[in-house]
C-alpha cells in the first residue's frame, strides 16, 4: 500500500514537473543567467516555480480527496486472532500465516489454502477470465483474486497480496492514471502533438536568427515564449483538477467514484444493463404465501422447507424471506450434506436421512426444477404459476423432494412437488423517474436477471422500460457463438434466466455498440461490471463487485445515478469550454508567429507578456468555468457521440486564425506608434480582449445558452477582468514585472483597436451560427 501511493505520487509529481514545455523553459531561464539578463531570468523562473508549485499542490488535493472517498470502500476481511476471537482488518494489514473467514461475495485477498470449508465454490473469472464457478475442498490452493460465489470457508494465508500473482499481474493498473477516459486521451494526444509543434518552432527561430543577426538573448525570449503558447501544457492539470471537483460534488450525491475520470464516463454511457432485484425493485423480498400441491401434507412440508434452510447455512434474500415466512418450531431432520445454491445452477440442495434413508430436498427456479418431474399433473401445477403469478412480477421459488437418490455429480434425481413460494418486492422509490430520464437521453436500458423471463417482464414494464417484449433466456442462449453473442445482443432487451458467463458475454457484445455501463451488486455480477466500460455496484453489495466497480452508489439506489449522471454532463461540457480556451491561444500563438515571420518580423511577445495574457485569457475565465462545473445552472445538453478533438478543434482552429489576422492587422496599421514607444502594448492589449471574448462565444457554442444567473455572473468577471488589468497598468512594479511598457493612445489608434475587435465579434458570431446550422 505505502509503495503504491509513493508511486502515485511520483506520478503526480512527474506530470506537473518533468514536461517538455517546463523544461525548454527552465533551459531559457539558465541560459539567460548565462548571457546575464537577470532580471527577466529570476522574473521567469519565478513564474515557472510558481505554476508548478500550485499545479503540485492542487493535483495532491485531489489525489488526497479520492483516497479519503476510496477508504470508505477499502474490503476488509475478518481474521480469526490466537483467542479465536474475529477482528475486521484491511486487507493490506494481513500477514503471512493468518487465518482469515472469507464468506459469498468475498474476492480473495490472497493466495492461500482452505482449512475449512461450508461447501465453497470459488471462481477465478477475473483472472483467467473463465467464468465457471468450481467447488473448493480443505487443503485446495486458492488464488488472490478469485471471488467466492457460494458458501463459506477458512484459509490460511501462504501469500500476502503485493506477492501474490494477480498483484504482480495487475501491477500499475490501478493508480492515480487509470484508464484514461476519452478526453483525457484527447488531450494527451493534443499535448504531444504540440511538443513536436514546439520543436519545429524553435529550430525555426534559431535559424531565422542567426540569419538576421538577433542576439542570444533575444533569441532565447523568443523561445520561451512560444513554448508557454504553443504547448497548453496547463490542460491536462485543469482536466484532472475538474474530474476531482466533480468526484467529490458527486460524493454528496450518495455516487463515490474509484477512477477519477468516471465522473465523464457517466456522461458516455449509451448502453445500460442492469440486474432487476436491489436495482429496479427494493432489495428486500417478501413470500406472499406459499402454496402446496393437494398430495403433500402442509406440516411435512414445512419440515422440508426448515431443513433446507436450517441444513443449506444460505445466506441469501430469497431464503431469509422464506425463513421468516415459515413457522420456526417444525422438526428438523439429519443433514447428511448440502450442495449451495448458485446463479450457475440455479438451484441448490439438501441431502437429509430419513428412516435410514437418504433423501433430497432441493431448492430453486422453476425452470431448474421442471425437467426433473415427471408427474404431469405436477408440471401442470407448477407452470400455473410461472403463467399467473410471474406475469404480475411475483417471483416464483420451488422445493422439490427426491426419495430415492441423492444429489450426483450435479445432477438432479427425479423430484415431486413440496412447496411453491410466491416472492414479492416493490420498485424502488423514484425508479420511474430514473428510467425514464435515461431513456429520455436515448440510452438503451437492458435487464440482465436470472429471474423468470415473465417476472423480469412484468417488473421492467412498470418501471417504465422501453421495449420490453424483446426478450431471450439464457436457455434460449446456450447454444449461442461469440458471433451470436456479437450480432444478436443488442436485439434484446430483457435478458432472463441468465448465467453469470452469458452476462459477461453481453456486456462484451454491447461494447462494440456504444458505450456500455453495468450496474450490480452480487458476486455472479463482478465479471460482467469487469468487462463493461463503467461498473456499477451498490455499497452493500458483494465486496467482489464494489472492488471491481468504477462508481459506487453508497445509498445502495440506481436513483441516485440521474444527479451523478446531470453533473457529469456539466462536467463534459464544461471540460470542452475548458479545452477551447487552452487550446485557443495556443493555436492563436502559432498561426501569429507564422504570420510575423512570413512579414520578417520576430516574435512579438516575451515569456512574461504571455504569462499576463493566458491570466486573463485562461486563468480567471477558468475559475468561473471550475465554479459552473460544481454549481450547473440551467439545462445542460446531452453531451454528443462525437470525440472531444472533434468536436472541440475546428471551431477553434477557425476562431484562432481569425484573432491571429486581426491581431497582425492592428499590428500593422500601428506599427509606427510601437516602434517609436518600443512597446508592444497594443498587440497584447488586442490578444487579452479578443481572447476574452472567445471565452464568452466559446461557453455558447460548446454549452447550452447562458442561465441569467451564468449571464450576471460572466458580466461581474469582465468588470473584475477590467478592474485587474487597470491596476497592472497602474502599478509601476507589475509593468516592468510583465515586461509591459504603455503609452498613450491616440484616437486613430483607439479606433483602430475598436474595429479590430468589433471585426472578430463579427466574425466570431458568423462562424458561430455557421457550426451551429451544421449542428457541429
Amino acid at each position: 500500500m505505502r509503495t503504491q501511493k509513493i508511486k502515485d505520487i511520483w506520478y503526480i509529481v512527474s506530470r506537473n514537473v518533468f514536461l517538455l514545455t517546463n523544461g525548454i523553459i527552465f533551459a531559457v531561464v539558465v541560459l539567460l543567467f548565462v548571457f546575464g539578463d537577470t532580471r527577466s531570468a529570476l522574473f521567469i523562473g519565478g513564474v515557472l516555480l510558481l505554476n508548478i508549485s500550485f499545479g503540485l499542490a492542487q493535483d495532491i488535493r485531489a489525489w488526497i480527496a479520492l483516497q479519503n472517498l476510496q477508504l470508505l470502500t477499502a474490503p476488509h476481511v475478518l481474521r480469526i486472532e490466537s483467542d479465536k476471537t474475529e477482528t475486521s482488518i484491511l486487507v493490506e494489514e494481513i500477514k503471512k500465516g493468518d487465518l482469515i473467514r472469507l464468506k459469498t461475495g468475498d474476492q480473495i485477498p490472497c493466495d492461500g489454502v482452505i482449512i475449512e470449508t461450508e461447501s465453497v465454490e470459488v471462481s477465478e473469472g477475473l483472472i483467467t477470465g473463465e467464468s465457471a464457478s468450481l467447488p473448493r475442498t480443505e487443503r485446495d490452493h486458492v488464488l488472490a483474486g478469485s471471488v467466492i460465489t457460494t458458501g463459506e470457508c477458512l484459509m490460511r494465508v501462504d501469500t500476502v497480496f503485493s506477492q501474490s500473482r494477480i498483484s504482480r499481474m495487475t501491477e500499475g493498473i490501478k493508480t492515480y492514471s487509470v484508464n484514461m477516459s476519452p478526453i483525457q486521451r484527447d488531450v494527451n494526444l493534443v499535448i504531444r502533438y504540440s511538443g513536436y509543434v514546439l520543436i519545429l518552432t524553435i529550430l525555426c527561430v534559431l535559424y531565422r536568427g542567426f540569419l538576421v543577426g538577433d542576439t542570444p538573448v533575444f533569441m532565447i525570449k523568443n523561445i520561451g515564449a512560444l513554448a508557454s503558447v504553443i504547448v497548453p501544457q496547463g490542460l491536462a492539470f485543469a482536466m484532472t483538477l475538474l474530474f476531482a471537483y466533480g468526484a467529490a460534488h458527486l460524493f454528496n450525491r450518495n455516487v463515490m467514484l474509484q477512477e477519477i475520470n468516471a465522473t465523464e464516463k457517466l456522461g458516455r454511457i449509451h448502453n445500460l444493463c442492469m440486474d432487476k432485484t436491489g436495482t429496479l425493485t427494493e432489495n428486500s423480498l417478501v413470500v406472499k404465501e406459499i402454496m402446496f400441491p393437494q398430495s403433500v401434507d402442509k406440516a411435512n412440508a414445512y419440515a422440508l422447507i426448515r431443513n433446507y434452510i436450517d441444513g443449506s447455512q444460505e445466506h441469501s434474500q430469497t431464503i431469509h424471506a422464506v425463513d421468516d415466512f415459515v413457522p420456526k418450531e417444525e422438526r428438523i431432520l439429519d443433514v447428511v450434506s448440502h450442495i449451495p445454491f448458485s446463479s450457475w445452477r440455479q438451484y441448490g440442495a439438501v441431502v437429509y436421512t430419513e428412516n435410514s434413508k437418504q433423501k433430497t430436498i432441493v431448492a430453486g427456479a422453476p425452470e431448474a426444477v421442471l425437467p426433473y418431474i415427471e408427474n404431469e399433473q405436477e408440471k401442470a401445477w407448477l407452470t400455473q404459476f410461472l403463467e399467473h403469478d410471474a406475469k404480475q412480477g411475483k417471483r416464483i421459488f420451488c422445493f422439490a423432494q427426491s426419495n430415492d437418490a441423492p444429489v450426483a455429480d450435479g445432477v438432479l434425481s427425479i423430484l415431486s412437488i413440496v412447496a411453491v413460494c410466491i416472492i414479492d418486492s416493490k420498485l424502488r422509490p423514484g425508479i420511474v423517474e430514473a428510467i425514464e430520464f435515461f431513456q429520455k437521453r436515448g440510452v438503451h436500458i437492458r435487464i440482465i436477471s436470472g429471474d423468470s423471463a415473465e417476472t423480469v417482464r412484468s417488473i421492467a414494464q412498470s418501471a417504465g422500460v422501453l421495449s420490453t417484449e424483446h426478450l431471450i433466456t439464457g436457455n434460449e442462449m446456450s447454444n449461442w457463438t461469440d458471433d451470436d453473442f456479437a450480432h444478436c445482443s443488442k436485439e434484446y432487451t430483457i435478458f432472463a434466466r441468465t448465467l453469470p458467463e452469458q452476462k459477461e458475454k453481453i456486456i462484451a457484445a454491447l461494447k462494440v455498440d456504444g458505450f456500455t455501463a453495468m450496474v450490480g451488486d452480487g458476486a455472479n455480477d463482478a465479471l460482467a461490471l469487469k468487462k463493461s466500460d463503467l461498473g456499477i455496484a451498490m455499497f452493500e453489495g458483494a465486496q467482489a463487485t464494489r472492488q471491481v466497480a468504477s462508481v459506487v452508489l453508497m445509498n445502495n439506489s440506481f436513483t441516485a445515478l440521474p444527479g451523478g449522471v446531470t453533473l457529469a454532463d456539466s462536467i463534459i461540457k464544461n471540460a470542452e469550454v475548458f479545452a477551447g480556451i487552452f487550446f485557443f491561444p495556443a493555436c492563436a500563438g502559432l498561426f501569429l508567429y507564422i504570420g510575423v515571420s512570413i512579414l520578417g518580423h520576430p516574435f512579438p511577445f516575451s515569456p512574461l507578456n504571455i504569462t499576463l495574457i493566458n491570466y486573463f485569457t485562461v486563468g480567471i475565465p477558468g475559475i468561473l468555468i471550475s465554479y459552473w462545473t460544481i454549481r450547473p445552472a440551467g439545462t445542460i445538453l446531452t453531451p454528443s457521440g462525437k470525440s472531444f478533438l472533434r468536436k472541440v478543434l475546428p471551431f477553434v482552429v477557425y476562431s484562432a486564425l481569425i484573432q491571429a489576422c486581426i491581431v497582425l492587422v492592428i499590428a500593422y496599421s500601428t506599427r509606427t506608434i510601437a516602434v517609436q514607444n518600443n512597446s508592444n502594448f497594443l498587440i497584447i492589449l488586442s490578444c487579452i480582449i479578443t481572447g476574452f471574448l472567445y471565452f464568452y462565444f466559446a461557453t455558447s457554442m460548446f454549452r447550452s445558452e447562458l442561465a441569467d444567473s451564468e449571464k450576471k455572473e460572466s458580466w461581474y468577471l469582465a468588470g473584475i477582468e477590467l478592474l485587474l488589468f487597470v491596476c497592472v497598468l497602474s502599478t509601476p512594479w507589475l509593468l516592468y514585472f510583465f515586461d509591459l511598457t504603455t503609452f498613450s493612445i491616440s484616437s486613430t489608434v483607439a479606433w483602430t483597436l475598436i474595429g479590430g475587435v468589433l471585426a472578430f465579434v463579427v466574425a466570431e458570431y458568423v462562424l458561430q451560427k455557421s457550426f451551429k446550422r451544421r449542428r457541429f
